[in-house]
């Protein structure tokens, strides 16, 4: 089974590369609608951004969650995460809460971009329905047939703008997402689920919310959930990208105020001049008339870079900070990372030659993508920093404190990194990493990965310095 598998993945290679099965893609993102746009701050009113979502929220805490890329492995492990997240309680603002309940945002990758939009669009029906709907599901099958069947080829010939990520987004839908929009999931609120994939043209990544969609004018609100997740999933080669179209002319010149402003503008070595910088790019009608889309493990493998962009856009605009949360009443913040990912295997190094395809796509995408993972880690955890001190400040000036007497200083910050390397028992560690990162595995496989993932929720020690930092329930609040 193993050659014959081999066999398959190469003739699939094999006529990607040969460009045979469709290589277009078709562009369906709207432009703006004139009654949205403004003439200061965003670009455009409402839309699925944090700001403009129920404010049904725990608003002493700011709660975020990542999930990392990885195939079907991430999203087993990334299911296996929520299912602990849903059992562990937590008592917040004088009330026993699910932690799962107190997520505001989630930010997610490649893999992890399933669980992520099946939990935004369903919530715990995710907890009856993922496993069959998707986890248990052959999706393989459905990425050789489209390359392999002749009917499939008759699509992609009679119109060019279909290629093979459109079959896939087309398949993810009728899986899971039924003709699902933005707008569904703006509808459900709470959390915001940004999924992020990555502009080839440009590497950076590309975050599914309207703050993004602003900077090509153009409205996320119609865009289908399962494009977006096969943009997020879209493995370079074998699936064609993702393609969005700019209407930037149409926003007759209107600029986010954060890039506006660029405080830092005239430090070349700072990140948030840097972040202003390189997303100022989508401005330049004549240079962004497209937008092409791969897998958002490219550009961050972990789905960590865009809460830390977004962190790091509120850390210097406290005012928009104040506009999407009660910073009188926050003082815990947490980020979540699930990360599925297992560590490089370096066993080709004992060898002089690398010999076969699997090998060379290994060096080229997995080894490469992880390659930065700890520096995003260190990178995040230096930016949640900078926002509690952001947060503390301003409450502090303002002469805020919470309604259950608590001083302005009382702001923290946790950092829980949930991973396949935390495991303790090396035989499970091992036996977990050799799981492939396709989009099929083994039933019993699953069963595996999202044990893991509960349990280290359950043994987190920076959940459990959260739980323990947080007011006892019966304490008053006001």
């Amino acid at each position: 089974m193993l050659a014959q598998g081999r066999i398959v993945f190469a003739l699939v290679v094999a006529l990607a590369l040969s460009g045979c099965v469709g290589g277009g893609t078709e562009v369906m993102n709207q432009a703006l609608s004139p009654a949205l746009l403004q003439g200061e701050g965003p670009i455009s009113q409402g839309g699925y951004r944090a700001g403009a979502l129920s404010h049904d929220r725990a608003p002493s805490t700011l709660v975020m969650l990542s999930f990392s890329g990885g195939g079907k492995r991430s999203a087993a492990f990334g299911y296996g995460v929520l299912k602990g997240l849903r059992d562990y309680s937590v008592a917040i603002d004088g009330s026993q809460k699910r932690l799962l309940d107190t997520v505001d945002i989630m930010s997610s990758v490649s893999g992890g971009s399933f669980p992520a939009a099946y939990y935004g669009l369903y919530h715990d029906k995710i907890f009856t329905d993922f496993e069959k709907d998707f986890l248990d599901q052959d999706v393989e099958s459905y990425i050789y047939g489209s390359y392999l069947l002749p009917w499939r080829f008759a699509k992609a010939l009679f119109n060019p703008n279909y290629g093979t990520n459109d079959r896939m987004a087309e398949v993810y839908d009728n899986l899971m997402f039924h003709g699902a929009t933005f707008a569904d999931l703006k509808h459900v609120g709470r959390p915001l689920v940004s999924i992020n994939a990555t502009d080839v043209d440009t590497g950076l990544e590309f975050m599914f919310v309207q703050d993004q969609f602003d900077l090509i004018c153009s409205d996320l609100l119609s865009y289908p959930v399962a494009r977006a997740v096969a943009a997020s999933n879209g493995f370079p080669i074998l699936f064609n990208p993702i393609t969005l179209k700019s209407y930037r002319p149409q926003c007759n010149g209107r600029v986010p105020a954060w890039i506006r402003a660029d405080k830092d503008k005239d430090n070349p070595l700072s990140r948030t001049h840097e972040l202003a910088r390189s997303h100022s790019l989508y401005l330049d009608a004549e240079r962004t008339k497209y937008v092409h889309l791969l897998d958002g493990g490219i550009a961050d493998n972990l789905a960590l870079r865009g809460i830390t962009n977004m962190a790091m856009v509120l850390s210097g605009d406290i005012d928009d900070l104040g506009g999407r949360f009660d910073l009188g009443r926050i003082r815990r913040i947490v980020l979540i990372s699930a990360d599925g990912q297992a560590e490089n295997d370096t066993a080709t190094a004992k060898q002089i030659h690398l010999t076969g395809l699997g090998q060379l796509f290994n060096v080229v995408s997995g080894t490469q993508i992880d390659r930065y993972n700890y520096e995003t880690m260190i990178l995040a955890r230096q930016q949640l920093d900078t926002l509690r001190e952001a947060v503390k400040k301003e409450r502090c000036e303002k002469g805020q404190h919470d309604a259950d007497g608590l001083p302005c200083e009382d702001v923290q910050v946790f950092f829980a990194h949930l991973s396949l390397g935390g495991i303790t028992d090396k035989e499970e560690r091992e036996r977990l990493a050799k799981i492939p990162t396709g989009l099929t595995i083994d039933a019993a496989d699953v069963a595996q990965l999202v044990a893991a993932g509960e349990a280290q929720v359950k043994q987190s020690p920076d959940l459990a310095a959260f739980r323990d930092s947080l007011l006892p329930v019966g304490r008053p609040t006001g």
